[in-house]
């Protein structure tokens, strides 16, 4: 937007204003402007990320965002800085959904329920595996990943307490369960989702503390899942 001009008043000098000062609503308008599209980038990538995995062109990010490719690496110096982004954000978003499930909802089985919906219909299940070992790990990873541990292991916990929850069931189970919720990446998004939604529903049928047949072997390791997520894989 390009300010209009200002008349001086009959009697009073114009004052110029200095060189390289900008109009605060310009300003205003630009930071906005900067804002919607990160917002767009981030939330294209972890679509494409999700379907097509960490080798999927910044081009087809760019597309979907409705940005040009340049946009992006003025933001990002390149897809391992986007990536880590995503990871960081995508993280803290779970967390926020499993501390806000614990407070608003009337039990923990209720919570545990609503956290695994929400996690499934957003299609972090997908997301991590795509990227998990594809870049170096942050410190703002590393916490971010605790952070989220503490939070399912506290909703699992009060699941169990509660006798909601079967007791062979880890935190680390929980977390893992829905990377294992995957339908076949060919399927349209909405049939992906219905899909997800559908298996989630036979799983959460089957963490019940009601059902008798024990699970063969043994629970996930919280260190196990940090390996998968944050160091690429079982070594």
């Amino acid at each position: 937007m390009i300010p209009s001009a200002r008349r001086p008043q009959r009697g009073r000098t114009a004052i110029a204003a200095p060189p390289g000062t900008a109009d605060p609503e310009s300003t205003t308008q630009l930071r906005t402007d900067a804002r919607r599209n990160l917002e767009q980038v981030l939330r294209a990538a972890r679509e494409v990320f999700g379907e097509l995995g960490y080798d999927a062109p910044m081009e087809e990010i760019a597309r979907r965002a409705g940005v040009g490719v340049g946009t992006i690496y003025r933001r990002f110096s390149g897809k391992e800085s986007l990536v880590q982004r995503i990871m960081i954000t995508e993280t803290a978003r779970l967390t926020g959904e499993a501390v806000a499930a614990l407070a608003e909802e009337p039990d923990a089985w209720a919570a545990l329920n609503r956290y695994l919906r929400r996690a499934v219909a957003s299609g972090a299940g997908r997301l991590f595996p795509a990227l998990s070992g594809r870049v170096p790990v942050t410190e703002e990873m590393r916490d971010g990943r605790t952070a989220l541990n503490e939070a399912v292991c506290l909703l699992v916990d009060r699941a169990k307490d509660e006798g909601y929850l079967r007791d062979d069931v880890s935190d680390a189970d929980i977390s893992l369960l829905l990377s294992c919720l995957l339908p076949p990446p060919g399927l349209p998004k909405a049939q992906r989702l219905t899909v997800a939604a559908r298996y989630l529903e036979v799983v959460l049928d089957g963490l019940r503390a009601d059902r008798p047949s024990p699970l063969p072997g043994r629970p996930f390791t919280q260190d196990e899942l940090d390996t998968l997520f944050l160091r690429g894989g079982p070594r």
